[in-house]
C-alpha cells in the first residue's frame, strides 16, 4: 500500500469512526421523561399505557420510562418534579388541587368506573348512595383522591385506607373489610394475580370515572406536541372498560 492510498484510508477510518462517535452521542444525549404511575407493573394496564407514552414521546424525540409507585407516593413524587408526571388521575383533579404543580394533558386515555367487591355475594350496589344504606367497613387505596372524596360527600363512618389494591382485597377476603372500592380494570386485572382465602364478588359500579394524565408544570411547552401524539393513537373517546 502507498504512503497516499495509507493516508487515504487513515482519513476514512477517522470520518467513519467520528460519524459513529457523532451517532452513538445523539442517542446518548435524547432528553428522557419518567411518569410515576399508581398501576402495578404487572398488570397488563400498565404496559399498555407505558407503550402508549413511549410511542408518543418517542415521536418527540425523548426516551421514555414509568415505574411503579403506591398510589399516594406516585402523586407526591410528580407534583415535587421527582418524576415528569403520573400516568392516570380523573378529570377533575387539578380543579380539587390548585396549588398542584400538575397540568392536565387534555387528551382522555380511559372512561372506567369504580367497583366496589365483597365476600357477601348478595351484596349490590347500583349506586354511589347505596353504600349508606347499613353501616359497612369500607377500605380503599389511600392517595385515591376521588374515592376520598366520595367517602367524603357522604359522611361515611368506617373509612379505612389501605397501601395497596392487594392489600384492600386481601382484607375484604379474610373478612377485616366488607367493601373495598377500586378502579375497575385495574382492580380486576391485579386480582387475576394474587391468592385469596376466600373468595370475593362484585358488589357493582358505583361511580363513573374519566381517566387523563398529569405532566409537571417544568415541562409545559411539551403539552400542545404531545397531546397531538396521544391524538394520534387513542380512540376519540379514550379506551372503554367495564
Amino acid at each position: 500500500m502507498t504512503s497516499r492510498h495509507r493516508r487515504c484510508h487513515h482519513v476514512f477510518l477517522l470520518l467513519g469512526w467520528l460519524l459513529f462517535s457523532s451517532a452513538a452521542l445523539a442517542e446518548e444525549s435524547r432528553p428522557k421523561i419518567v411518569f410515576s404511575c399508581w398501576i402495578p407493573a404487572t398488570v397488563p394496564l400498565h404496559q399498555r399505557v407505558n407503550t402508549l407514552f413511549s410511542e408518543s414521546f418517542d415521536a418527540l424525540g425523548y426516551d421514555f420510562s414509568m415505574h411503579y409507585r403506591p398510589n399516594q407516593r406516585s402523586l407526591m413524587e410528580a407534583n415535587a418534579g421527582i418524576s415528569d408526571g403520573d400516568c392516570a388521575r380523573t378529570r377533575g383533579y387539578r380543579d380539587n388541587n390548585p396549588e398542584s404543580n400538575l397540568i392536565r394533558i387534555d387528551v382522555l386515555l380511559a372512561r372506567t368506573s369504580m367497583e366496589a367487591w365483597s365476600r357477601n355475594p348478595e351484596l349490590t350496589l347500583n349506586t354511589e348512595q347505596d353504600l349508606t344504606r347499613e353501616s359497612l367497613r369500607i377500605g380503599y387505596v389511600r392517595g385515591h383522591v376521588v374515592i376520598k372524596e366520595l367517602m367524603q360527600r357522604h359522611e361515611l363512618p368506617n373509612v379505612i385506607s389501605v397501601t395497596s389494591t392487594e392489600h384492600g382485597l386481601k382484607m375484604v377476603s379474610a373478612g377485616r373489610l366488607d367493601l373495598f372500592i377500586g378502579t375497575s380494570v385495574s382492580t380486576r386485572q391485579e386480582m387475576q394475580q394474587i391468592e385469596l382465602t376466600q373468595p370475593i364478588y362484585s358488589a357493582g359500579h358505583v361511580l363513573e370515572i374519566e381517566g387523563y394524565a398529569y405532566l409537571n408544570e417544568a415541562h409545559r411547552a411539551l403539552l400542545p406536541s404531545l397531546e397531538r401524539e396521544l391524538r394520534e393513537r387513542l380512540p376519540t373517546d379514550g379506551w372503554q372498560f367495564e
